[in-house]
């Protein structure tokens, strides 16, 4: 499995008007993914679930789901991450924004 572990890097999304750190950890959960992200606290009420995740050659993980909104809404997202030895980037795409992942460097 790719990427176990704990990671953390930082997002500025100027549309959004936030910016942060974010904490992924990605676990083996039997055999598939268990990914918990917890975003900046601008937004600790946003919730991801993941449907789907593969993984993408040796270093990359891709996968699709939905962002669940404090008032109940919900958006389609698409992340993906890349690993790099103890360092990570990536994104998450929704429909208003596409947020990058920069900095990213693993922390346990």
């Amino acid at each position: 499995m790719i990427g176990l572990g704990k990671w953390q890097g930082t997002v500025n999304v100027q549309i959004l008007r936030f910016s942060g750190d974010v904490f992924i950890t990605i676990a083996d959960d039997g055999g598939n993914y268990a990914v918990d992200i917890q975003l900046p606290e601008q937004l600790q009420k946003v919730k991801l679930r993941f449907d789907t995740i593969e993984e993408v050659g040796d270093d990359g993980l891709k996968g699709k789901g939905k962002l669940l909104t404090p008032a109940g809404r919900e958006l389609g997202f698409e992340a993906a991450v890349n690993f790099d030895g103890d360092e990570m980037s990536g994104y998450l795409k929704i429909a208003i924004a596409n947020i990058k992942i920069k900095n990213g460097h693993r922390i346990g």
